[in-house]
């Protein structure tokens, strides 16, 4: 969501906002609007909201707060400015900036009666600011030149990092305004002046015989009044966010509902769609389970079980069938000769062994090659089938692989 929609509040002594929709760029979507906030409201539909305040009601200074103060900064930015302001540093609301490259944060300190008169009259009206800040905060920064716009009774100011200001310039006092917010640069300063096509048909002669003072002096006229020209500088600007603190933007769900219920219908409605599918093919999964048990259980009863005679009784009969076919041989009678036949090597041990398909398969260690000759032979001569499948030094040892299997050598 690129889009933004800037609202410029009225003043005291005016009754209509202005606003304007620009793009991510900075670029004008439409001519800037005038009337009430509420009717505002209804540009604000997918875009972020960006709300300008008289500058005159912000003071912006720069702290030095303590290094790595984090979190604490917040905490810490009243104490350093208490002695800089005259009203109780109770009632204001200081909200942080940036820190420039001398250790030195922004802070703006606005009362906390007009912030609230501000945000209750948003409210009222259907907006919730994304950004909300002074004018000045959204002057560009000129490496060569001090940046004003003389805005009707009001000058606003910037120089270099120093944070912008707003000086009172009524009809005739706009040397005296400049006087203060240069300083003692003044007469080094060269200034950027920007103010609309009325004001210097107005104050034309002021503004020139203003010359005198500065080291150099250009003049911009804002054809479409200010708001554009301040809309522009929001994508590449860092102004000074006064929603800090308790006044930070709260999660709002039924506000960003209308844009995303269909999205969300949709994904539930497509969450419950795999959720029956899943359910349903359990469900026959299952069925299919149990029809298959009674199945195999019918064909087991029919094919095996041979009247009233049980699987369980089948089975031992099978075994015992099996254990009296088996005679002397099987994996017991091969251990047993096995055993007799390790014994007359002494030193000789089972690395590992495996019975399969009536072979028993071994892993035997003895001293030397003789000595597993020697097992072989005694198996063989015993009347099983022995044989050495390979056999190799291990060490200070002899280890080789026998299968033995029942009947004659």
């Amino acid at each position: 969501m690129a889009e933004w929609l800037i609202v410029r509040m009225p003043r005291a002594a005016e009754t209509a906002a202005a606003w304007l929709t620009i793009d991510a760029t900075g670029l004008p979507l439409a001519s800037v609007q005038e009337g009430p906030l509420e009717t505002a409201a209804a540009a604000a539909a997918n875009r972020r909201v960006a709300v300008l305040v008289n500058p005159a009601e912000v003071l912006a200074l720069d702290v030095e707060l303590p290094p790595r103060s984090g979190a604490r900064a917040a905490e810490l930015a009243p104490f350093a400015i208490e002695e800089r302001i005259a009203s109780d540093i109770e009632a204001q609301h200081c909200a942080l900036g940036a820190t420039d490259a001398h250790g030195r944060t922004r802070v703006a300190v606005v009362a906390r009666t007009f912030l609230d008169a501000c945000l209750e009259q948003l409210k009222g009206a259907g907006l919730e600011p994304d950004l909300l800040c002074s004018e000045a905060e959204l002057l560009p920064r000129s490496p060569a030149y001090a940046v004003a716009l003389l805005d009707g009774d009001a000058l606003n100011f910037c120089a270099g990092e120093a944070p912008a200001l707003s000086v009172s310039a009524p009809p005739g006092g706009f040397a005296a305004a400049l006087a203060i917010a240069c300083g003692e640069a003044t007469a080094t300063t060269q200034l950027l002046l920007y103010t609309t096509s009325v004001e210097w048909q107005r104050r034309s002669s002021e503004i020139e015989g203003a010359r005198g003072q500065l080291a150099d002096l250009k003049l911009q006229l804002l054809g479409s009044g200010p708001l554009p020209w301040l809309a522009a500088q929001l994508p590449t600007a860092a102004p000074v966010n006064l929603l800090q603190g308790s006044y930070a933007p709260r999660g709002n769900i039924s506000a960003h509902w209308q844009r995303w219920r269909l999205a969300a219908a949709l994904a539930a409605g497509l969450l419950l769609f795999h959720l029956g599918t899943q359910a349903w093919s359990l469900s026959r999964l299952n069925r299919a389970d149990h029809e298959l048990d009674r199945m195999i259980g019918e064909l087991v009863d029919a094919q095996w079980t041979g009247g009233n005679a049980s699987i369980r009784e089948r089975v031992e009969q099978a075994l015992l069938s099996a254990q009296s076919r088996g005679g002397r041989y099987g994996l017991l009678p091969e251990l047993q000769v096995l055993a007799q036949a390790m014994s007359a090597v002494p030193g000789s041990r089972i690395q590992a062994l495996s019975f399969r398909d009536g072979a028993l398969q071994l892993k035997v260690r003895t001293g030397d090659a003789q000595s597993l000759d020697r097992i072989n032979q005694s198996l063989r001569s015993a009347g099983w089938q022995a044989e050495i499948v390979s056999g190799a030094p291990a060490g200070d040892a002899f280890e080789g692989n026998v299968q033995l299997r029942a009947g004659t050598s």
